[in-house]
């Protein structure tokens, strides 16, 4: 088997047959993963079109939980989880999770970043369909959702200094306009009472223009 020429992808229906027997065979539930087919990745060697690993991830809340892995080939299961762990991070962060959960006992979610996790650090945990209450889980940080919190308040202060300060030069604006019209208006009512007290001169002293 060429492993350079292995392609990842979302699956299908067409992969249903392969997958209702490996999820058979691994007693999952395949009757309901039917319906929820979207949530599972391949692994696929696409010359004989051999479905080598489907893993599901399941967005709930602000997270998403890795479960349910099928390996068509157990032999090279934590190359076929490399190759689908890029997908599983870009997808979690499309869909907006702050974290990815799992309760797979495999060692290499350890060894690509995920922690055990326990007491506090379950605080947070969605209400996956999928977990396990006797197994224990482990948590991948995607971003700190306190942090991204104090960077959209700090967001929003800036945003309404701009407005405030938008809103200020605005009304000086209209300020210094209104002073404008004011001193034009004042020069023409000088110019106009000068003229009329020209007109009146002139017309009081007939004598004035000989």
């Amino acid at each position: 088997m060429q492993y350079e020429k292995l392609i990842t992808r979302r699956a299908t229906v067409e992969d249903l047959p392969q997958l209702n027997e490996l999820w058979k065979n691994a007693h999952y539930p395949a009757d309901i993963f039917e319906k929820r087919l979207t949530e599972f990745h391949l692994v696929e060697d696409p010359v004989t079109k051999r479905i080598l690993a489907c893993i599901g991830i399941h967005p709930e809340s602000t997270g998403a939980m890795i479960h349910s892995e099928v390996f068509g080939d157990p032999l090279n299961q934590d190359l076929y989880r490399d190759m689908l762990w890029p997908r599983f991070q870009i997808l979690s962060r499309n869909l907006g999770a702050s974290k990815i959960w799992t309760q797979e006992p495999a060692d290499f979610w350890l060894k690509v970043g995920f922690e055990n996790a326990a007491g506090e650090a379950l605080k947070s945990l969605p209400n996956f369909p999928d977990r396990e209450e006797h197994l224990s889980w482990k948590v991948f940080q995607i971003f700190d959702e306190e942090k991204v919190e104090e960077m959209m308040k700090e967001d929003k202060y800036e945003a309404l200094l701009q407005i405030h300060q938008g809103e200020t030069e605005a009304f000086n604006r209209q300020l210094r306009l209104l002073r404008n019209v004011i001193i034009s208006l004042g020069i023409i009512a000088l110019g106009a009472m000068l003229l009329l007290f020209l007109f009146s001169f002139v017309t009081s002293h007939p004598s004035f223009g000989r």
